[in-house]
């Protein structure tokens, strides 16, 4: 062998080593180095498809030719690829559900693997039963809503849908499948205040008093309903509840007789008028003969005598007075911006319209005044001790110049 063919041959190899091409042709033309050169070439040839399919394998392209039947060397590398290619084809099969899968020919990974797919199928099913709960439990919740006599409406927050109304709901305010609203509005003023409250951090509270004169209170809640935030708002009418507690304010200052303001009332009127320093005129006013009327012609009569002069003072008075049934036969006028000598002017007016009542009983009222002027300092039991005591004074007086009288009292 010639240096030249040593050269050629010691570059061969390092190209093969190099994973290069081999390049370079010996002098040397004999059999025994033309076998040689044919050799190093397969060699070279083998390891360079050898190399190129490792590189695939290493990063993770399996989809790739496989090296050719005459490489010697690529045998243990398709069984690898065959091994990672059904792996792949076991890790989604336990993607899709199916924890039957199980490696046993790769060592230490195949204990992981096999250990990560019961792990697996140990949450799935974990996951499973709670889902299973979780179903029942907003079908025992959606039941119960269903049952509620309030509304329940429940508005992903996002995109304002509505994603359920209970069955109240649907039948007395909207209709998710019709798309339509009881009170028959395209645009329900309700509707749309429901819709603005997003983000709720904490329960909201409030009325809502619709076009209709209804009356509807309101909670409000943030949620997830699903896997949408949501908001939550549960709607009780309650119109009967609130003109039923405006009726009942207005009785507990009303007389039910005579259907004047009474004893609560006058006290309030008094004492905001001292307040606001507006001055006036405190009429105490009793009338006279009822309890004789009431035991010589019956409780009916005596009624009537009442609401008599309950009319009387009404109709005597202007719209800015006030006028009273402080209780049992008295009765407090206040006179607004007036003095007292208008005052008895008109008191003495009712008493004359009183006695020509044409009743088969007499009639008349006794009353004392008092003016209250702005900064007197005069508290309401004040002003109305000084206005009684004047009263029973004209009632004494009174009585004295009709001593004899047929009714005793007057």
């Amino acid at each position: 062998m010639t240096e030249k063919d040593a050269s050629v041959l010691l570059e061969q190899i390092r190209n093969i080593i190099l994973n290069k091409p081999v390049f370079g042709e010996l002098e040397d033309r004999s059999q025994v180095f033309s076998d040689l050169e044919q050799a190093v070439s397969y060699l070279s040839h083998c390891l360079r498809e050898s190399n190129e399919f490792i590189k695939n394998l290493a990063e993770g392209n399996l989809d790739v030719p496989l090296p050719s039947r005459h490489n010697f060397q690529a045998g243990e590398l398709k069984q690898l690829h065959a091994a990672l290619k059904h792996l792949t084809w076991q890790t989604a099969q336990v993607i899709k559900g199916d924890y039957r899968q199980r490696v046993n020919f790769m060592g230490d990974f195949s204990r992981a693997f096999n250990e990560m797919v019961v792990q697996l199928e140990i949450r799935e099913n974990e996951l499973k039963g709670q889902a299973e709960k979780n179903k029942r439990f907003n079908s025992l919740l959606v039941s119960i809503m269903d049952s509620l006599k309030e509304w329940v409406i429940v508005i992903e927050e996002e995109s304002g849908t509505i994603l359920y109304t209970n069955e109240s709901a649907r039948k007395q305010f909207y209709d998710p499948g019709t798309g339509l609203f009881a009170c028959m509005v395209e645009d329900c003023p309700l509707m749309a205040c429901l819709k603005s409250h997003t983000n709720l951090e904490q329960e909201l509270r409030y009325e809502f008093k619709c076009f209709r004169n209804r009356t509807f209170q309101v909670k409000s809640y943030s949620l997830l309903w699903g896997e949408k935030r949501a908001a939550v708002h549960l709607i009780t009418d309650v119109t009967y509840q609130r003109e039923n507690e405006a009726f009942l304010e207005v009785m507990a200052y009303k007389d039910e007789l005579t259907g004047l303001d009474n004893r609560r009332s006058a006290l309030r009127t008094i004492d905001s008028h001292i307040q606001k320093g507006i001055p006036f005129t405190l009429c105490m006013v009793d009338m006279d003969g009822l309890k004789k009327i009431n035991d010589r012609f019956g409780h009916l009569y005596g009624d009537e005598y009442i609401r008599f002069v309950a009319k009387a003072l009404k109709e005597s008075v202007r719209d800015i007075d006030f006028t009273c049934r402080f209780g049992g036969d008295e009765f407090v006028v206040l006179f607004r911006d007036s003095e007292e000598q208008a005052a008895e002017e008109i008191m003495e007016l009712v008493d004359k319209k009183l006695s020509a009542g044409g009743k088969i009983y007499p009639m008349s009222i006794s009353y004392g005044v008092v003016y209250v002027a702005k900064g007197m300092g005069l508290s309401p039991e004040t002003a109305l001790n000084v206005a009684d005591e004047r009263m029973y004074r004209f009632k004494r007086q009174r009585k004295h110049k009709n001593d004899g009288s047929e009714i005793e009292g007057i």
